[in-house]
């Protein structure tokens, strides 16, 4: 029987930090600085790495890079969301 040998490409590592980064910031969605800056730099990691996935294709890491951007975008939402909207509120309409 004839084995077809097929080789694994590798996966771009800044692919890897980037979901690791969002998964981070989503854990740390209850503190506002830290959530914010972990998302911040796993949206840029990840910008990065699909760069550098859309230059080699002999690397993997799509689904890593792209999961990492949603992630870290959603917890950037939920973190800096109820803080600006607050702050919008009440500029607009001040307390009496």
């Amino acid at each position: 029987m004839d084995r077809i040998h097929t080789e694994r490409r590798p996966v771009d590592g800044k692919a890897i930090a980037s979901f690791v980064l969002a998964v981070a910031a989503a854990v740390t969605v209850p503190w506002l600085v830290i959530s914010v800056v972990l998302s911040l730099a796993a949206i840029s990691v990840s910008l990065s790495s699909r760069r550098t996935l859309r230059a080699n294709p002999h690397l993997r890491g799509t689904g890593l890079s792209l999961g990492g951007f949603l992630i870290a975008a959603g917890s950037l939402v939920f973190s800096l969301g109820p803080t600006l909207l607050s702050t919008l509120v009440f500029w607009i309409a001040p307390p009496t």
